[in-house]
């Protein structure tokens, strides 16, 4: 079954955007995905891209600059190990083939291909370049882990006690249901209960 996705912080519940962070479990990005029932949903690769669409959308609501930031070193890391990638297969491929075209190819991730300059030294520059993008890909994933091991560290969220909290603050006189309340509503309701919180200590 093709996944059906949440694409915006108005439509994902809370309680699918916590699993999704904590869990690290993109099936909750799925609208047609049922917690505890067996389900046969195939997740593609676009569902990334619709979760850091999200994760932007989140870190603007809530002015949260560290998510922000989190997401800009994924696709860091991603956007290195895809230019080493690239470049490690135009080697493979030359040195099966050894067609001189092929090597045409590492223009287009603007390598420049001198014209006195011999294959061999062109190989040993490309090499040298995959070095140096493994040195940048492994000191991001040390920061990213860093910070995933920091936010670990502090706990799972309670979102039923957070939910009891804004219920009492807000004077709702009826239960949030985190499984149907969205993201959007959530930050919404949890910014006016910190006003109110304020009003109340300087009143």
């Amino acid at each position: 079954m093709k996944a059906n996705y949440h694409k915006s912080c108005t439509t994902l519940p809370i309680y699918n955007f916590y699993k999704i962070i904590e869990e690290s479990n993109l099936l909750y990005l799925a609208k047609n995905y049922i917690e505890e029932e067996t389900n046969d949903i195939e997740i593609g690769e676009d569902a990334e891209e619709h979760l850091n669409n999200i994760l932007e959308e989140y870190s603007i609501l809530t002015a949260n600059k560290e998510i922000l930031f989190n997401l800009k070193l994924q696709k860091s890391i991603k956007l290195l190990e895809y230019e080493r990638n690239i470049i490690s297969g135009i080697i493979d491929i030359y040195k099966e083939t050894e067609d001189n075209n092929v090597l045409q190819a590492l223009l287009s991730l603007g390598f420049e291909i001198r014209p006195s300059e011999n294959i061999e030294d062109l190989l040993k520059r490309a090499i040298k370049r995959i070095k140096g993008l493994n040195n940048k890909i492994r000191i991001n994933k040390i920061k990213y882990t860093k910070r995933f091991s920091k936010k670990n560290s502090e706990g799972k969220s309670n979102l039923e006690k957070e939910a009891l909290i804004l219920e009492m603050n807000l004077k709702l006189g009826r239960e949030i249901n985190v499984r149907k309340t969205s993201v959007s509503k959530w930050v919404n309701m949890v910014n006016l209960s910190s006003d109110i919180i304020k009003q109340n200590k300087n009143g």
